[in-house]
């Protein structure tokens, strides 16, 4: 009863003493058994059934894998946000944090800080990490690409944009032919070698170039509207060039190699011809009553899922990301949001590991004592640069872009950024490049993308503040019903 006290045991005595002796009998009965030798063991433990001597167990690793991804992310915050206040794009800080936490800088100079932060353990699964990170960053780069249309002008922009990919590869091939010997794998060939610099070399960061068109006002401009569907269309070429080369250095022989590219193009086809109508109908049809979490697994398996089946074919995983993005429904509000937080999420957690895994292979000190790396590297940056504006400037000019807007379109074509190091890790990865040449590229990629913003900004306030005529109605160019981009 409410505010009154009640014995739950009328005899709590007679009840301590019966609870005793149960309790001693039990003692008595456990002691009795192990004077019989009932409770020793006769077996010898299973080899391999306890962590090894001085290694870390399951919660132990769990928890250093955890620290050293908070470390990663936390110095990539504050690297990105340092970037933007020197204005420059958040990934230039990004990639700068990967390149602190390697060899290069923390590596070298405090090794037991490296250790701490980075111990052995812990860095195969970071690299399993990366990966993941990496399929699904190509998911967002091919779900961002199917966003723009080509407008009325598609045939304009599709030459233009093979010009700007055209100009830079091929003389990314001329300067590639001395550099075999330097940069090469230790056993590719030549041609997969020349085919694939000239590839990483006409690379646009179509992300990291949408940022700069953002944050540099020329969103909805002609210049920024024309930056971003050239690029997407050159990424695009590119990859299949890239695609070429993996399938050329997988393969023991040419046939190999063609029956690699077949598969990817019959892949890609269905990809594109049934995969991405099929998932449109049950999007629209079911997606509503599927629960989030069964709609984030559907999406990542998807993305890993490709990944797996164009790695499988001979390619690489990142041609699987990139279909992903291409066939996701983006139409279906659902399916879209659960697309944007694995995108976000990924930004903020995997993407980071990525760096990190790039700044562990790149070792900027030992590849500048080298004299004939630091040339190889410089004589690149300088092709790289000059194979943009050589495309980018005469096309927009002859298109009837001011010469400004056509230098600024050289300018935003030139910015490499993520995309490129991905190319240049899908090239380390398979042994078509070296890490001294792998390390020249990715100072080559930070380079160009942090050269943009401040030309934008020395081309003068015309290109951020067009004219009326100039300036694109939000959604109006992917009708069709806005102004030609190219004359």
């Amino acid at each position: 009863m409410p505010g009154t006290e009640r014995s739950l045991l009328s005899r709590p005595g007679r009840s301590l003493a019966a609870a005793a002796c149960l309790v001693a009998g039990a003692v008595a009965l456990l002691v009795l058994a192990y004077a019989a030798g009932w409770l020793t063991s006769d077996r010898t433990s299973v080899a391999g059934s306890l962590p090894p001597a001085g290694g870390p167990t399951p919660a132990q690793l769990m928890w250093r894998l955890l620290l050293a991804i908070a470390v990663v992310c936390a110095l990539a915050t504050v690297c990105g946000r340092l970037a933007r206040l020197i204005g420059q794009p958040p990934v230039v800080g990004e990639i700068i944090a990967g390149l602190i936490l390697g060899p290069s800088v923390i590596g070298s100079l405090a090794p037991w800080l490296f250790d701490a932060i980075l111990p052995a353990e812990v860095l195969p699964h970071l690299g399993l990490l990366a990966q993941a990170g990496l399929a699904v960053f190509m998911f967002t780069v091919g779900a961002e690409f199917g966003r723009e249309g080509l407008g009325r002008d598609r045939g304009a922009i599709a030459g233009a944009s093979l010009a700007i990919m055209a100009v830079p590869f091929a003389l990314g091939v001329l300067a590639a032919l001395p550099l075999y010997s330097t940069l090469a794998g230790p056993s590719v060939d030549r041609l997969p070698f020349i085919i694939f610099i000239g590839t990483a070399l006409s690379i646009t960061a179509f992300p990291v170039l949408a940022r700069i068109v953002q944050d540099c006002g020329l969103l909805g401009t002609r210049l920024g509207s024309l930056a971003m569907l050239c690029a997407a269309v050159a990424d695009v070429l590119a990859w299949c060039a890239l695609a070429i080369v993996m399938a050329m250095i997988r393969a023991a022989g040419p046939g190999e190699a063609l029956v690699s590219l077949t598969l990817t193009l019959l892949v890609g086809g269905g990809c594109l011809l049934v995969l991405r109508p099929l998932l449109r109908w049950l999007a629209d049809r079911y997606a509503a009553a599927v629960p989030t979490p069964i709609l984030v697994l559907m999406v990542l398996g998807l993305i890993l899922g490709l990944a797996a089946a164009t790695d499988r074919i001979g390619v690489h995983a990142i041609f699987g990301g990139f279909l992903a993005g291409l066939v996701v429904p983006k139409d279906c509000l659902p399916v879209r949001q659960v697309a944007e937080q694995i995108g976000g999420l990924n930004r903020v957690l995997l993407v980071p590991v990525f760096f990190a895994s790039i700044g562990l292979q790149t070792d900027v000190t030992a590849a500048v004592s080298q004299p004939e790396v630091l040339a190889a590297g410089g004589l690149l940056l300088v092709v790289a640069i000059a194979g943009k504006f050589c495309g980018a400037v005469p096309v927009a000019k002859a298109g009837g872009l001011p010469v400004r807007s056509a230098v600024g379109l050289g300018v935003l074509m030139n910015a490499r950024g993520i995309t490129e190091i991905v190319v240049l890790s899908a090239g380390l990865s398979v042994g078509i490049i070296n890490h001294s040449a792998f390390t020249v590229m990715v100072v080559m990629a930070l380079i160009t993308t942090m050269m943009a913003a401040p030309l934008l900004r020395l081309l003068g306030p015309s290109l951020r503040d067009p004219s009326a005529t100039d300036r694109l109605p939000t959604g109006a160019y992917a009708r069709g019903d806005a102004t030609p981009l190219i004359p």
